[in-house]
């Protein structure tokens, strides 16, 4: 799975940490994926402190807002499994729901 983020410290880290519940039930050979689009706020530091936690969780920053789209980019180039999910990290979406995530 993967998230394109971009100021979302109120939401991340309760996204990340549900997506790694969910991945886990479902296989231990996954990945989590945060694209950090150059966040402003505390996003880069919420995430550092994930992956520091969380030993299947990997994320990217952008050194500057390169846009949703870019943000996308990196997120399907840098992924490393046979399936891909992602959706937004502004945690719209659920990932328990089957409706969450887009696939690649």
């Amino acid at each position: 799975m993967f998230f394109p983020a971009y100021n979302d410290g109120g939401t991340i880290a309760s996204l990340v940490i549900l997506a790694v519940q969910v991945a886990g039930r479902l296989t231990p050979d996954f990945e989590v994926i945060v694209v950090n689009d150059g966040s402003t706020d505390s996003t880069h530091e919420i995430l550092d402190e994930l992956a520091r936690t969380y030993s299947h969780v990997r994320v990217i920053h952008h050194a500057g807002n390169r846009g949703y789209g870019a943000a996308l980019r990196t997120g399907f180039a840098s992924a490393t499994k046979d399936f891909v999910a992602y959706t937004d990290g502004d945690a719209q979406y659920d990932p328990r729901s089957s409706r969450c995530c887009g696939t690649g």
